[in-house]
């Protein structure tokens, strides 16, 4: 294959990047090839198929991104919570893409949907749990209103149990919510170690827009 054509088809796979972006990759490719002397079956070697190399590029960008991105703390505005778990995605599905360009990088693929599956599957549980505790002391409240006109001792203490089982979820909640967090950030830590495992396999030459 020439050198233009392979970095033409290259560039048809970089939409996700703007025009001056896919420009100065090309650039920096091609000059690449010229100084390595790279050509032909030597150039698909060294670099991959274009497809290959336009998924490592695009893995590369978004990683770099991501690192750019500040985590969203609970001060944060809503929004801003809102773009970062947008931006996260992407890049799950970026890298995911990446990694099925090439058949050596499908068990990596099948661990981080493995991870994520688990990752939200522990997500679920937190809040069926946290749930079912706020649902118990409502309950547990009505319950003791109701029989309070017949026996206002087990009225009282059936209320006060409901009552401090809600209060509890003042604590249990921002406890449930940090552990939802630190899952996904431990999950995204992974994602972004294999991605960059992917996007630099070729004695680290590859490069980013």
């Amino acid at each position: 294959m020439e050198n233009s054509i392979y970095f033409a088809q290259v560039k048809n796979y970089l939409q996700q990047l703007t025009p001056s972006e896919q420009a100065d990759v090309i650039q920096f490719y091609q000059e690449y090839a010229v100084d390595a002397q790279l050509s032909g079956t030597r150039l698909m070697s060294e670099l991959g198929t274009p497809k290959q190399l336009a998924q490592r590029i695009l893995v590369d960008y978004s990683l770099r991104v991501a690192d750019e991105e500040d985590i969203p703390t609970d001060d944060d505005s809503r929004q801003g919570h809102q773009n970062w778990i947008k931006q996260e995605l992407k890049l799950i599905s970026t890298v995911l893409e990446g990694l099925l360009s090439s058949i050596v990088w499908l068990p990596a693929m099948l661990l981080i949907l493995i991870c994520l599956f688990a990752a939200i599957i522990t997500a679920v549980i937190v809040i069926v749990v946290l749930i079912y505790y706020l649902l118990t002391g409502v309950f547990q409240i009505i319950g003791g209103l109701a029989v309070l006109p017949n026996n206002w001792a087990t009225g009282l203490y059936q209320g006060g149990i409901g009552l401090i089982i809600v209060g509890l979820q003042l604590v249990i909640w921002p406890l449930g919510a940090a552990i939802i967090r630190s899952v996904f950030q431990m999950l995204m830590q992974f994602v972004k170690y294999i991605g960059r495992r992917f996007s630099h396999k070729n004695n680290g030459v590859t490069r980013h827009a």
